[in-house]
């Protein structure tokens, strides 16, 4: 617990004095404890975002409504079935990818610098360069890169409201703090990755990096949290049941009419699946992809980029927003 220890011990523990870090010390402890970045998951691969357009209830009725309408040799409704599935994937794969590739390009807009001081020198680097023992200044208008045990302070003030919920900015101190335990809004001489610099400058020693750092560890505990579907897509799994089980109902009670009226066995097959087929709404999702497209954009041009489309209707479904 760094913000139980005095400066000195904290410069000796890490092996360093206020001249930082030496280039060659640092390139030594950057391969030992990796980048300073959080790990991301590479979960929205090309074929993973083609692939989820087709992930849909309603779309795997209408490619079995397909396959039927190919046996029974209709194939103007097998034709047309298929193009509104594929127009409703590209429309909504077209949307996905251009919100992908949004994010990527803020990212790399908000991709952090740091001033260190290596060498007895203080100079500029990437913030995924920094290691533990790096020395740091501190300013105003910057996020603070990593989390810092604080040993100098000028008037210097954090936002750490992502952490503790707080408002206020916190007033940072250097003075070890000697209870027991202390939550980390109550860690005055500490500074923690990704929070923001209101006002002064000061300095700190990097203690942790990347998924070290407790935005790290947060990190770590959304990843393993369960994805909940969205309240329309329960709705359409809801629906698409009831659309599933209306239409084979139907066309099993036609049938059975049909035999006990005289029709033959072959005849009759081929009604039931037609008038199962003449049930199935194509259209529905290709209306709800470019509804919810149009929601999307509109999103975009007030600077609000949503990466996934389903989302869009989600903050529709929000009662409060804290």
């Amino acid at each position: 617990m760094y913000y139980k220890k005095p400066i000195n011990e904290v410069f000796k523990e890490l092996g360093i004095d206020e001249s930082g870090l030496s280039n060659e010390e640092a390139a030594k402890r950057l391969e030992q404890y990796g980048p300073n970045a959080l790990r991301e998951e590479k979960d929205n691969t090309l074929w993973k975002m083609i692939i989820g357009q087709f992930m849909d209830p309603l779309i795997y009725i209408l490619l079995i409504a397909a396959v039927f309408t190919f046996i029974i040799h209709e194939y103007i409704d097998t034709g047309v079935i298929l193009a509104v599935v594929f127009l409703n994937a590209i429309v909504g794969f077209v949307q996905e990818f251009k919100a992908e590739k949004a994010m990527e390009a803020i990212k790399q807009l908000a991709a952090p610098r740091a001033i260190v001081i290596r060498n007895g020198q203080e100079d500029r680097i990437d913030s995924h360069n920094l290691v533990p023992g790096d020395i740091v200044n501190l300013s105003a208008g910057n996020r603070v890169p990593a989390d810092l045990r604080i040993f100098q302070v000028t008037e210097l003030e954090i936002d750490e409201s992502m952490f503790t919920g707080e408002s206020v900015p916190v007033s940072k101190q250097v003075d070890l703090l000697e209870q027991e335990n202390v939550s980390i809004a109550d860690q005055k001489n500490m500074g923690f990755m990704g929070t923001m610099i209101t006002n002064g400058r000061g300095k700190g020693i990097v203690i942790s990096t990347g998924e070290r750092t407790e935005l790290g560890k947060i990190s770590e505990q959304v990843k393993s949290t369960t994805k909940e579907s969205t309240p329309l897509q329960k709705k359409l799994v809801d629906f698409s049941k009831k659309v599933g089980l209306v239409s084979v109902g139907l066309a099993l009670l036609v049938f059975l009419i049909g035999l006990l009226l005289g029709h033959s066995v072959i005849t009759m097959i081929l009604f039931a699946i037609s008038m199962t087929v003449a049930v199935i709404p194509e259209g529905l999702p290709i209306v709800i992809t470019i509804t919810m497209a149009l929601g999307m954009k509109r999103m975009a041009d007030r600077n609000a980029i949503v990466r996934k489309l389903v989302a869009v209707e989600t903050l529709g479904s929000c009662n409060y927003i804290c």
